[in-house]
């Protein structure tokens, strides 16, 4: 019968201690985590990112930057670094992916070449949005002249609609010839309209919700119209050259992007809609 000795024993440890030494640094340079760059529009849009320019505000940087850095705290495999550009420029550095994400980003068709949406059967997956809009028409309570049918607004009679600066239904309203007015804030708007400098706001459902619960007293002034205007989701969407390398890891963001959403977006929404 063989039986190792001694001595072997100790070489045969001291190879495997040696082996281990040799494979430990690569093993610790795949587990380092990874720079993702993520980059989003140098013009401030509010509530989801305040302050125009390229700096990255440090305090109150808005609702869709505090998503986006609570998941880069929560990712462990990819360290976060956000960067700011010029919307169009940002589009042609996901594409070739010299940016790894894009956040606020509203799904287009044609986009789909540009970088990747979050996608389940087959189609872009609205529960994994980074947020959405519902716009919707708004009236001092006791006008009930002023109304839609979800295309066109009736009993404006040449008078204006009040809306948020930069607001995605402005084309819309133009495309009617609906005389726009716009203010820098949701309050701003629906003040002009309790004050009736217009007969109607058209102006997203969420915010307006956000803005009763810290003014009750609102719901009793102002009364939203059955039928919505307009509808546009939002997402984050990532490089394909990122999902072609780490699809996994692809997933991993846009599922923990989620759960931090749900988890904080009623906080954040109160913190920075006015």
């Amino acid at each position: 019968m063989f039986f190792t000795t001694l001595p072997d024993i100790r070489a045969i440890g001291s190879m495997l201690t040696l082996s281990l030494l040799i494979l430990m640094p690569y093993t610790q340079a795949e587990a380092a985590p990874i720079r993702f760059l993520v980059g989003y529009p140098t013009e401030a849009s509010a509530p989801y990112y305040l302050d125009s320019g390229t700096e990255i505000p440090a305090n109150n940087p808005g609702y869709s930057v505090e998503i986006m850095q609570e998941v880069g705290k929560r990712i462990k495999e990819v360290r976060f670094q956000l960067v700011r550009c010029e919307f169009n420029q940002c589009l042609e550095q996901i594409k070739t992916g010299k940016l790894d994400g894009l956040f606020n980003v509203p799904y287009r068709e044609h986009w789909l070449f540009t970088g990747k949406y979050p996608f389940t059967k087959a189609k872009v997956d609205p529960l994994q949005k980074l947020y959405g809009e519902e716009y919707a028409l708004y009236r001092v309570k006791d006008d009930r002249k002023i109304t839609t049918d979800g295309d066109r607004i009736y009993g404006l009679k040449n008078r204006g609609v009040a809306v948020k600066n930069h607001s995605p239904v402005i084309p819309l309203l133009e495309t009617h010839n609906y005389p726009v007015q716009s203010y820098a804030t949701t309050t701003e708007a629906l003040q002009a309209l309790l004050r009736r400098e217009v007969p109607a706001s058209v102006l997203v459902v969420s915010h307006v919700d956000a803005l009763a619960r810290m003014h009750p007293e609102l719901s009793d002034l102002i009364s939203r119209a059955e039928y919505g205007l307009h509808e546009e989701d939002y997402y984050l969407m990532l490089s394909r050259q990122f999902y072609a390398k780490k699809p996994w890891l692809a997933e991993k963001i846009w599922t923990e992007q989620t759960k931090v959403q749900q988890e904080l977006g009623e906080k954040l929404a109160n913190k920075y809609i006015r």
